[in-house]
Protein backbone atom coordinates (compact mmCIF):
# COMPACT_ATOMS: atom_id res chain seq x y z
CA UNK A 1 0.00 0.00 0.00
CA UNK A 2 1.57 3.02 -0.96
CA UNK A 3 1.04 6.68 0.66
CA UNK A 4 -1.34 8.03 -1.92
CA UNK A 5 -3.52 5.01 -0.71
CA UNK A 6 -3.01 4.89 3.36
CA UNK A 7 -3.96 8.67 3.12
CA UNK A 8 -6.69 8.06 0.60
CA UNK A 9 -8.17 4.89 3.30
CA UNK A 10 -7.46 6.44 6.08
CA UNK A 11 -10.76 6.39 8.16
CA UNK A 12 -11.36 2.74 6.99
CA UNK A 13 -8.09 1.44 8.40
CA UNK A 14 -9.37 2.67 11.37
CA UNK A 15 -12.44 0.52 11.07
CA UNK A 16 -12.62 -2.56 13.43
CA UNK A 17 -12.08 -5.93 11.37
CA UNK A 18 -10.38 -4.25 8.78
CA UNK A 19 -7.21 -2.78 9.54
CA UNK A 20 -4.23 -2.79 7.16
CA UNK A 21 -4.44 -6.37 6.96
CA UNK A 22 -7.88 -6.27 5.56
CA UNK A 23 -7.62 -3.31 3.64
CA UNK A 24 -4.89 -5.10 1.65
CA UNK A 25 -6.94 -7.66 1.08
CA UNK A 26 -9.69 -5.29 -0.56
CA UNK A 27 -7.18 -4.05 -2.68
CA UNK A 28 -6.00 -7.46 -3.77
CA UNK A 29 -9.58 -8.39 -4.41
CA UNK A 30 -11.35 -8.54 -7.86
CA UNK A 31 -15.31 -8.53 -8.29
CA UNK A 32 -18.29 -8.70 -10.89
CA UNK A 33 -21.14 -6.89 -11.17
CA UNK A 34 -23.42 -8.46 -13.02
CA UNK A 35 -25.86 -5.08 -14.75
CA UNK A 36 -25.34 -1.90 -13.83
CA UNK A 37 -28.23 -0.09 -13.59
CA UNK A 38 -29.72 1.24 -10.20
CA UNK A 39 -28.38 -1.68 -7.88
CA UNK A 40 -25.21 -2.08 -9.84
CA UNK A 41 -24.51 1.65 -10.65
CA UNK A 42 -24.41 2.03 -6.71
CA UNK A 43 -22.92 -1.02 -5.53
CA UNK A 44 -19.87 -0.23 -8.08
CA UNK A 45 -19.39 3.07 -6.86
CA UNK A 46 -19.62 2.32 -2.96
CA UNK A 47 -16.92 -0.52 -3.92
CA UNK A 48 -14.90 1.74 -5.89
CA UNK A 49 -14.36 4.04 -2.89
CA UNK A 50 -13.68 1.36 -0.51
CA UNK A 51 -10.71 0.29 -2.37
CA UNK A 52 -11.32 -2.71 -4.84
CA UNK A 53 -8.99 -2.17 -7.51
CA UNK A 54 -10.37 -4.77 -10.09
CA UNK A 55 -13.91 -4.03 -11.10
CA UNK A 56 -15.99 -6.53 -14.29
CA UNK A 57 -19.16 -4.82 -15.24
CA UNK A 58 -21.66 -6.31 -17.77
CA UNK A 59 -24.60 -4.83 -18.94
CA UNK A 60 -26.45 -4.79 -22.43
CA UNK A 61 -28.58 -1.66 -21.70
CA UNK A 62 -28.01 1.92 -22.55
CA UNK A 63 -29.19 5.20 -19.94
CA UNK A 64 -32.17 7.01 -20.44
CA UNK A 65 -34.19 9.50 -18.56
CA UNK A 66 -36.34 6.94 -17.01
CA UNK A 67 -33.13 6.33 -15.24
CA UNK A 68 -32.23 9.36 -13.34
CA UNK A 69 -34.00 8.62 -10.11
CA UNK A 70 -32.53 5.81 -9.03
CA UNK A 71 -28.89 5.16 -10.76
CA UNK A 72 -25.66 6.41 -9.75
CA UNK A 73 -22.82 7.73 -11.76
CA UNK A 74 -24.55 8.90 -14.31
CA UNK A 75 -26.12 12.18 -15.81
CA UNK A 76 -28.69 14.12 -17.93
CA UNK A 77 -26.25 14.39 -20.76
CA UNK A 78 -25.40 10.38 -20.51
CA UNK A 79 -29.08 9.67 -21.00
CA UNK A 80 -29.47 12.51 -24.11
CA UNK A 81 -26.46 10.71 -25.52
CA UNK A 82 -27.50 7.36 -25.02
CA UNK A 83 -24.64 6.22 -23.26
CA UNK A 84 -24.40 2.66 -22.87
CA UNK A 85 -24.63 2.05 -18.94
CA UNK A 86 -21.17 -0.03 -18.73
CA UNK A 87 -19.20 2.59 -20.45
CA UNK A 88 -21.07 5.01 -18.00
CA UNK A 89 -20.34 2.76 -15.17
CA UNK A 90 -16.21 2.75 -16.05
CA UNK A 91 -16.11 6.26 -17.16
CA UNK A 92 -17.22 6.97 -13.03
CA UNK A 93 -15.33 4.64 -11.66
CA UNK A 94 -12.40 6.05 -12.87
CA UNK A 95 -12.63 9.41 -12.38
CA UNK A 96 -13.13 8.16 -8.42
CA UNK A 97 -9.97 6.50 -8.81
CA UNK A 98 -7.57 5.87 -12.00
CA UNK A 99 -5.66 3.12 -10.81
CA UNK A 100 -8.66 0.21 -10.69
CA UNK A 101 -8.77 -1.93 -13.75
CA UNK A 102 -12.38 -2.02 -15.13
CA UNK A 103 -13.12 -4.28 -17.59
CA UNK A 104 -17.18 -3.29 -18.94
CA UNK A 105 -18.67 -5.59 -21.80
CA UNK A 106 -21.96 -4.22 -23.48
CA UNK A 107 -23.10 -7.05 -23.80
CA UNK A 108 -26.07 -9.64 -22.43
CA UNK A 109 -25.91 -11.90 -19.75
CA UNK A 110 -26.17 -15.22 -20.57
CA UNK A 111 -25.55 -18.48 -20.84
CA UNK A 112 -22.80 -18.16 -23.92
CA UNK A 113 -20.66 -16.25 -21.63
CA UNK A 114 -21.51 -15.99 -17.74
CA UNK A 115 -18.66 -18.63 -17.28
CA UNK A 116 -15.51 -16.89 -19.34
CA UNK A 117 -17.48 -13.32 -17.42
CA UNK A 118 -17.34 -14.83 -13.94
CA UNK A 119 -14.56 -17.71 -13.21
CA UNK A 120 -11.77 -15.77 -12.50
CA UNK A 121 -13.40 -13.36 -9.42
CA UNK A 122 -13.37 -13.42 -5.91
CA UNK A 123 -17.39 -12.38 -5.26
CA UNK A 124 -19.87 -11.58 -7.25
CA UNK A 125 -23.09 -8.81 -7.21
CA UNK A 126 -26.26 -9.31 -8.36
CA UNK A 127 -27.46 -5.49 -10.27
CA UNK A 128 -29.77 -7.68 -12.35
CA UNK A 129 -33.76 -7.28 -12.50
CA UNK A 130 -34.84 -10.47 -13.72
CA UNK A 131 -34.73 -13.89 -11.74
CA UNK A 132 -33.44 -15.71 -15.11
CA UNK A 133 -29.88 -14.01 -14.72
CA UNK A 134 -29.81 -14.58 -10.87
CA UNK A 135 -30.31 -18.37 -11.55
CA UNK A 136 -27.47 -18.05 -14.36
CA UNK A 137 -25.23 -16.70 -11.57
CA UNK A 138 -26.00 -18.94 -9.33
CA UNK A 139 -24.99 -21.83 -11.53
CA UNK A 140 -21.97 -20.11 -12.37
CA UNK A 141 -21.71 -19.73 -8.37
CA UNK A 142 -22.22 -23.44 -7.23
CA UNK A 143 -20.26 -24.71 -10.39
CA UNK A 144 -17.22 -23.03 -9.59
CA UNK A 145 -17.33 -22.37 -6.02
CA UNK A 146 -17.82 -18.64 -6.02
CA UNK A 147 -18.93 -16.41 -3.58
CA UNK A 148 -22.22 -13.87 -4.41
CA UNK A 149 -24.60 -11.37 -3.07
CA UNK A 150 -28.33 -11.81 -4.25
CA UNK A 151 -30.02 -8.21 -4.12
CA UNK A 152 -33.41 -7.14 -5.62
CA UNK A 153 -35.92 -4.40 -5.28
CA UNK A 154 -39.74 -3.87 -5.76
CA UNK A 155 -41.43 -0.84 -4.78
CA UNK A 156 -40.53 0.02 -0.81
CA UNK A 157 -39.27 -3.84 -0.64
CA UNK A 158 -35.98 -5.03 -0.86
CA UNK A 159 -33.91 -8.55 -0.22
CA UNK A 160 -30.40 -9.49 0.05
CA UNK A 161 -28.71 -13.00 0.76
CA UNK A 162 -25.32 -13.87 0.87
CA UNK A 163 -24.34 -17.07 -0.75
CA UNK A 164 -21.34 -19.13 0.13
CA UNK A 165 -21.61 -22.29 -2.52
CA UNK A 166 -21.59 -25.75 -1.31
CA UNK A 167 -21.78 -25.12 2.19
CA UNK A 168 -24.56 -22.85 2.54
CA UNK A 169 -27.56 -22.41 0.76
CA UNK A 170 -28.12 -21.08 -2.49
CA UNK A 171 -31.07 -18.89 -4.34
CA UNK A 172 -32.97 -21.94 -5.44
CA UNK A 173 -32.76 -23.33 -2.39
CA UNK A 174 -34.74 -20.22 -1.75
CA UNK A 175 -36.96 -19.55 -5.08
CA UNK A 176 -37.10 -22.71 -6.60
CA UNK A 177 -38.00 -22.29 -9.96
CA UNK A 178 -39.47 -19.14 -12.21
CA UNK A 179 -42.91 -18.68 -12.06
CA UNK A 180 -45.48 -16.15 -13.08
CA UNK A 181 -46.05 -14.52 -9.97
CA UNK A 182 -42.38 -14.10 -9.64
CA UNK A 183 -41.13 -13.38 -13.01
CA UNK A 184 -43.73 -10.93 -15.33
CA UNK A 185 -42.85 -8.73 -17.80
CA UNK A 186 -44.35 -5.65 -15.59
CA UNK A 187 -42.24 -2.70 -15.58
CA UNK A 188 -40.93 -2.95 -11.83
CA UNK A 189 -41.60 0.34 -9.93
CA UNK A 190 -38.67 1.22 -7.93
CA UNK A 191 -37.87 4.18 -5.79
CA UNK A 192 -33.73 5.38 -5.72
CA UNK A 193 -33.60 5.11 -1.67
CA UNK A 194 -34.74 1.90 -1.58
CA UNK A 195 -32.42 0.89 -4.75
CA UNK A 196 -29.88 2.87 -2.09
CA UNK A 197 -30.51 0.93 0.58
CA UNK A 198 -30.11 -2.74 -0.54
CA UNK A 199 -27.25 -1.56 -2.67
CA UNK A 200 -25.47 -0.18 0.79
CA UNK A 201 -26.42 -3.48 2.68
CA UNK A 202 -25.05 -5.65 0.11
CA UNK A 203 -21.73 -3.67 -0.56
CA UNK A 204 -21.02 -3.45 3.62
CA UNK A 205 -21.44 -7.50 3.18
CA UNK A 206 -19.23 -7.73 0.37
CA UNK A 207 -16.33 -5.38 2.15
CA UNK A 208 -16.52 -7.60 5.16
CA UNK A 209 -15.93 -10.68 3.03
CA UNK A 210 -13.50 -9.66 1.14
CA UNK A 211 -11.93 -7.89 4.19
CA UNK A 212 -11.19 -11.49 5.34
CA UNK A 213 -14.40 -11.37 7.86
CA UNK A 214 -16.90 -14.00 8.33
CA UNK A 215 -20.22 -13.04 6.47
CA UNK A 216 -23.17 -14.42 7.27
CA UNK A 217 -24.54 -16.74 4.53
CA UNK A 218 -28.03 -18.23 4.07
CA UNK A 219 -29.42 -15.41 5.79
CA UNK A 220 -32.24 -13.44 3.70
CA UNK A 221 -32.03 -9.83 4.94
CA UNK A 222 -35.85 -8.22 4.15
CA UNK A 223 -35.44 -4.68 3.49
CA UNK A 224 -39.03 -2.97 4.31
CA UNK A 225 -38.44 1.08 3.24
CA UNK A 226 -42.15 2.02 4.47
CA UNK A 227 -41.33 1.04 7.94
CA UNK A 228 -37.79 1.31 7.63
CA UNK A 229 -37.59 -2.23 9.26
CA UNK A 230 -35.09 -5.19 8.77
CA UNK A 231 -35.69 -8.58 9.35
CA UNK A 232 -32.85 -11.22 9.24
CA UNK A 233 -34.71 -15.07 8.00
CA UNK A 234 -32.38 -18.03 8.16
CA UNK A 235 -32.73 -20.08 5.26
CA UNK A 236 -31.89 -23.66 4.90
CA UNK A 237 -29.92 -25.47 2.17
CA UNK A 238 -31.97 -27.88 0.25
CA UNK A 239 -30.00 -31.32 0.08
CA UNK A 240 -32.76 -31.76 -3.01
CA UNK A 241 -31.93 -28.48 -4.42
CA UNK A 242 -31.90 -28.77 -8.39
CA UNK A 243 -28.57 -26.65 -7.99
CA UNK A 244 -26.69 -27.24 -5.08
CA UNK A 245 -27.94 -30.77 -4.09
CA UNK A 246 -28.43 -32.15 -7.37
CA UNK A 247 -25.78 -30.12 -9.30
CA UNK A 248 -27.54 -29.67 -12.24
CA UNK A 249 -26.75 -26.63 -13.77
CA UNK A 250 -29.92 -25.93 -15.87
CA UNK A 251 -29.67 -22.33 -16.78
CA UNK A 252 -26.18 -22.58 -17.59
CA UNK A 253 -27.04 -26.13 -19.83
CA UNK A 254 -30.40 -23.60 -21.67
CA UNK A 255 -29.61 -22.54 -25.09
CA UNK A 256 -29.55 -18.99 -25.17
CA UNK A 257 -31.42 -17.82 -28.31
CA UNK A 258 -29.28 -14.86 -29.89
CA UNK A 259 -30.36 -13.04 -32.87
CA UNK A 260 -33.67 -11.23 -32.98
CA UNK A 261 -35.38 -11.26 -29.66
CA UNK A 262 -38.79 -9.24 -28.41
CA UNK A 263 -37.83 -7.39 -25.00
CA UNK A 264 -40.13 -8.84 -22.55
CA UNK A 265 -42.44 -6.03 -20.87
CA UNK A 266 -41.56 -3.24 -23.60
CA UNK A 267 -41.95 -2.28 -27.05
CA UNK A 268 -38.86 -2.87 -27.85
CA UNK A 269 -36.91 -5.28 -29.91
CA UNK A 270 -32.98 -6.32 -29.11
CA UNK A 271 -30.74 -7.27 -32.18
CA UNK A 272 -27.45 -8.76 -31.94
CA UNK A 273 -25.29 -9.69 -34.57
CA UNK A 274 -23.80 -13.15 -35.24
CA UNK A 275 -19.86 -11.55 -34.82
CA UNK A 276 -19.70 -8.38 -32.76
CA UNK A 277 -18.27 -5.34 -34.55
CA UNK A 278 -16.36 -2.20 -33.93
CA UNK A 279 -18.25 0.44 -35.98
CA UNK A 280 -16.71 4.29 -36.03
CA UNK A 281 -20.13 5.94 -36.58
CA UNK A 282 -18.40 9.28 -37.29
CA UNK A 283 -16.73 7.89 -40.75
CA UNK A 284 -20.63 7.49 -42.00
CA UNK A 285 -22.67 9.95 -40.27
CA UNK A 286 -23.41 11.63 -43.59
CA UNK A 287 -24.82 8.18 -45.51
CA UNK A 288 -26.50 7.73 -42.08
CA UNK A 289 -27.93 11.26 -42.61
CA UNK A 290 -29.64 10.00 -45.90
CA UNK A 291 -31.91 7.80 -44.88
CA UNK A 292 -32.12 8.71 -41.04
CA UNK A 293 -32.83 11.21 -38.23
CA UNK A 294 -29.42 11.24 -36.32
CA UNK A 295 -30.55 12.18 -32.68
CA UNK A 296 -27.47 11.48 -30.86
CA UNK A 297 -24.39 9.96 -31.79
CA UNK A 298 -20.89 9.37 -29.50
CA UNK A 299 -17.70 6.81 -29.49
CA UNK A 300 -19.78 3.80 -28.14
CA UNK A 301 -24.14 4.47 -29.76
CA UNK A 302 -25.70 6.13 -32.28
CA UNK A 303 -29.49 6.94 -31.91
CA UNK A 304 -31.97 7.29 -35.10
CA UNK A 305 -35.22 8.01 -36.13
CA UNK A 306 -37.05 6.79 -38.61
CA UNK A 307 -40.83 7.61 -39.17
CA UNK A 308 -41.62 7.44 -35.93
CA UNK A 309 -39.43 4.45 -34.60
CA UNK A 310 -36.30 4.99 -32.62
CA UNK A 311 -32.94 2.58 -32.64
CA UNK A 312 -30.08 2.66 -30.30
CA UNK A 313 -27.12 1.10 -32.01
CA UNK A 314 -23.97 0.23 -30.14
CA UNK A 315 -20.51 0.17 -31.60
CA UNK A 316 -20.22 -3.20 -31.25
CA UNK A 317 -23.45 -4.08 -33.24
CA UNK A 318 -25.93 -4.69 -30.54
CA UNK A 319 -29.40 -2.69 -31.35
CA UNK A 320 -32.33 -2.09 -29.88
CA UNK A 321 -35.32 -1.07 -31.89
CA UNK A 322 -38.17 1.11 -30.04
CA UNK A 323 -41.58 1.52 -29.88
CA UNK A 324 -41.99 -1.19 -32.15
CA UNK A 325 -43.30 -5.31 -31.73
CA UNK A 326 -43.10 -6.22 -35.19
CA UNK A 327 -39.80 -8.17 -35.13
CA UNK A 328 -39.60 -8.15 -39.35
CA UNK A 329 -39.45 -4.62 -39.01
CA UNK A 330 -37.41 -4.07 -36.34
CA UNK A 331 -34.70 -6.10 -38.18
CA UNK A 332 -35.37 -4.34 -41.56
CA UNK A 333 -34.74 -0.94 -39.67
CA UNK A 334 -31.71 -2.60 -38.52
CA UNK A 335 -30.53 -4.61 -41.73
CA UNK A 336 -30.29 -0.78 -43.68
CA UNK A 337 -28.10 0.91 -40.41
CA UNK A 338 -25.98 -1.78 -40.37
CA UNK A 339 -25.44 -2.53 -44.28
CA UNK A 340 -24.71 1.45 -44.44
CA UNK A 341 -22.02 1.32 -41.86
CA UNK A 342 -20.44 -2.03 -43.39
CA UNK A 343 -19.94 -0.75 -46.69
Amino acid sequence: MNKNDLARFSRQLLMQDIGYEGMEKIMNSKIAIVGCGALGSTQAEILARAGIKKIKIIDRDYIDLSNLHRTHMITEKDALESLPKAIACEKWIKEIDQSIKVESAIDEFDSLNAEKFLEDVDLILDGTDNLEARFLINDVSVKHNIPWIYAGVNSWYGNVMFIKPNQGPCLRCLIPEISNQNESCDIIPSIGTMTSLVSSISSNLAIRYLAGNEVPYGVLFVIDGRDVSIEKIKITKNEKCTTCGLHHYEFLEKKTLRGVVKICGTHAVEIRPEKFVNFDFSKKINKIKEKFNVISINKYSLRVQKDTIQMVLMNNGLGMVEGIDDINTAKKIYDDLFNILIQ
